[in-house]
């Protein structure tokens, strides 16, 4: 179970050290929440004037008195914080928000749709539609006019999140009706924090809600009164996407007929997948060896840098083919410091295995691939970090295998650890098809 507390408040137009003294004081007398989520724009509130007025009121993400805050209240009340902020980045400033725990930033997102005159002040959100880890589950976020477009929901939904954390300063009267269907049609929590009050000619509309993956309010907030919502809910329950015995929301999916490209309706999903296989294979035979083994040093140097590989203890890895991102010498050199777990194909499923060096891999027959002989791994829990192989990803997370479903099968198993997919350039696509059995990745390496 996890507490959810929604901070539905008035933030006061440019004035940082105000909203958080506002913060602060509202947070006083509540504790036990696991996580709490605050409005969009809760370090600044929202109808600026001005651009020249909306930098002002800006901060960036490492010298950043709001966040200090956040950071030193969730260590205070062992917490995590969802909340707007107003980011500069050099001269630019984004629409942003924060997920922030007791060491600091954990997740960051910019938003993707602007509403209104913010187009005058903010750059369009360019991290994507990211899905953050955390010790309850894995969370993602939208701010505000987000809301109105469901390929957002969809895609972190897909990417396995399970709750969506939603800071807003919503004034069209639409969306806290708008959230249940959300919740419902992915299967997933949403935790909406609206703010109260008036900036200049504009009110908005309060009414934060909470919802639940079956569609059902669970919280929802007064119209104009500041106030603290909180209830407990159970994450685990927007993993199951059944809906009828025979019917799993994202399994069902017809991928193949949901486009607007004028192509053969007839072509399914497998007969897609096939193609993109095929196209990738030719691509990957114009390197050479030794463009291959180049770029795939550069890949795996990116990846020591990710503060996921520096602080895992635990990483399942593969033992990589001649066409894929090259994995052996990273793992020698490694191996020392990190136990390495390798997969090993029994029947139709994948073993997981230690790895205990080079000498102790034997071939298997069928596809040629060495596979480890260490201990069999009975507690899938204790990786902290998959990187994984594959044919083709797209930058959101997608990913295409070789066929056979080993992969799809295996990470379901593995669900704490931050899935890490590896690629070369041509391996990067902008859209594959997918249905309910694929695992999306958390990140994507590339060069």
């Amino acid at each position: 179970m996890i507490k959810i507390g929604i901070l539905q408040f008035a933030p006061i137009l440019s004035n940082i050290e105000l909203n958080i003294q506002k913060i602060d004081g509202l947070l006083e007398k509540n504790s036990g929440v696991d996580l709490w989520v605050l409005p969009e724009l809760a370090s600044s509130g929202y109808n600026f004037s001005s651009k020249e007025e909306a930098l002002r009121s800006s901060e960036t993400l490492q010298d950043s008195l709001f966040i200090q805050f956040l950071t030193q209240k969730a260590k205070a009340l062992k917490t995590l914080f969802v909340s707007g902020i107003n980011e500069r980045e050099e001269k630019k400033i984004f629409n942003s928000a924060v997920l922030v725990g007791p060491d600091g930033i954990i997740g960051h997102y910019r938003k993707i749709h602007l509403f209104n005159r913010e187009k005058e002040f903010f750059e369009p959100g360019n991290t994507g539609l990211p899905v953050f880890n955390t010790p309850f589950g894995k969370i993602g976020i939208l701010i505000c006019f987000d809301w109105m477009f469901p390929e957002c929901w969809r895609l972190m939904a897909l990417k396995g999140a399970s709750l969506i954390c939603h800071p807003s300063n919503l004034v069209l009267p639409y969306c806290q009706t708008a959230l249940p269907g959300y919740a419902l049609t992915n299967r997933i929590f949403v935790a909406s924090a609206n703010r109260v009050g008036h900036e200049n000619n504009l009110s908005f509309t309060g009414q934060s809600v909470l919802v639940n993956p079956n569609g059902n309010f669970l919280l929802k907030g007064s119209l104009r009164e500041e106030e603290i919502l909180t209830s407990s809910i159970d994450l685990s329950e927007a993993q199951n996407k059944q809906m009828t015995p025979s019917n799993r929301g994202f399994a069902d999916r017809r991928t193949d007929i949901y486009s607007l490209n004028e192509k053969e309706i007839n072509t399914t999903i497998p007969q897609e997948k096939k193609r993109l296989r095929k196209d990738i294979r030719q691509s990957l035979k114009k390197y050479s060896s030794e463009k291959r083994e180049d770029m795939s040093q550069k890949i795996m140097e990116k990846l020591e840098k990710s503060p996921f590989f520096q602080k895992a203890k635990t990483i399942f890895i593969y033992w990589s083919l001649p066409d894929e991102v090259q994995t052996h010498n990273f793992i020698k050199r490694w191996m020392a410091k990190k136990k390495f777990i390798l997969p090993k194909i029994t029947g139709s499923q994948l073993e997981l295995r230690e790895f205990t060096g080079e000498a102790n891999m034997e071939t298997e027959k069928t596809f040629q691939i060495a596979e480890p002989t260490g201990p069999l791994v009975s507690n899938p829990s204790q990786i902290d970090l998959a990187i994984i192989p594959g044919m083709a990803f797209t930058l959101q997370g997608a990913r295409l295998g070789r066929g056979k479903g080993f992969y799809d099968r295996t990470l379901p198993l593995i669900n704490k650890a931050f899935k890490l997919g590896v690629a070369f350039p041509c391996q990067i696509v902008n859209d594959l098809p997918t249905n309910g059995n694929d695992v999306f990745m958390d990140q994507i390496i590339t060069l």
